[in-house]
């Protein structure tokens, strides 16, 4: 009996001894799993590579961008001018020896549309420093004389530059004493009632004086006529002579400046 249970002892130590083995067998293949960190680690470092190759890249272009001399504008094409000089267009854009990059279109043509003669602008701009300014220049509407000084005036009043003679246009005779300037501008409600006169009088020899408004010697006589109310004024001055030529009265002057009273002397 001792035998045999010292056999069984030794059987089951082998075998229990050959398990181990076999388990040991299994477990051992997966242990091989380490090299895959190694591959995701070169791969981090490739693209942070890329990375600052690009931002080095972006950094030279940049650079470019804002030293070199082919971006800065030193000129500009300007269409659309007559009376304005193009030197003064580009000199009031203020966009000499700037960057292209750093202007600002919008500011630009509001910069320009500060001069006298122009009325609005647009400024384009192309790369590498090509800019193109399109202007509207104010028109000339009425040639204002005053003190012997002759000046430009537009639709609105403003005293624009006088760059000579012009024919064909509403000419005005001040009594006003003392010079205009560029860039003033005169009463609006004058202007229209001068231009809505020459519409309807284009052979009246138009003055003008700050007490009396407009007057005009049409027919022998003077006419106070005042400012405003230019169709309504001329449908009482139609009605008021028809009477007095019905009556044979040849006046000394008329009176118009207050539209509810007008009056006349003979």
């Amino acid at each position: 009996m001792a035998r045999r249970s010292s056999k069984l002892k030794s059987r089951k130590k082998k075998r229990s001894r050959g398990k181990r083995n076999h388990a040991y067998e299994i477990a051992k293949p997966n242990v091989r799993l380490a090299p895959r960190p190694l591959v995701g680690l070169w791969q981090v470092k490739k693209g942070t590579l890329l990375s600052v190759l690009l931002l080095a890249v972006l950094t030279l272009l940049t650079s470019q961008f804002f030293t070199t001399y082919r971006f800065y504008v030193y000129e500009a094409e300007v269409q659309g001018n007559q009376f304005v000089d193009q030197i003064e267009i580009y000199d009031a854009s203020g966009m000499d020896e700037w960057n292209i990059f750093w202007i600002k279109p919008k500011q630009v043509e509001a910069a320009i549309s500060k001069l006298p003669g122009i009325k609005e602008a647009r400024v384009i701009c192309r790369l590498p420093n090509r800019v193109r300014i399109e202007v509207v220049e104010r028109q000339v509407q009425i040639v204002w004389q005053r003190d012997e000084e002759r000046y430009w005036v537009d639709s609105q009043g403003i005293v624009l530059p006088s760059e000579g003679e012009l024919e064909g246009v509403l000419l005005i005779q001040d009594s006003t004493t003392g010079p205009l300037e560029v860039g003033d501008r005169i009463d609006p409600e004058v202007i229209t009632s001068a231009l809505g006169l020459w519409q309807v009088l284009p052979t009246a020899a138009l003055q003008y004086s700050e007490n009396k408004g407009f007057s005009f010697d049409q027919w022998g006589y003077p006419i106070y006529f005042g400012t405003g109310d230019v169709a309504e004024k001329m449908a009482i001055l139609d009605a008021l002579l028809r009477d007095l030529s019905s009556e044979g009265i040849q006046p000394a002057y008329v009176d118009l400046r207050f539209k509810e009273s007008p009056c006349y002397s003979y």
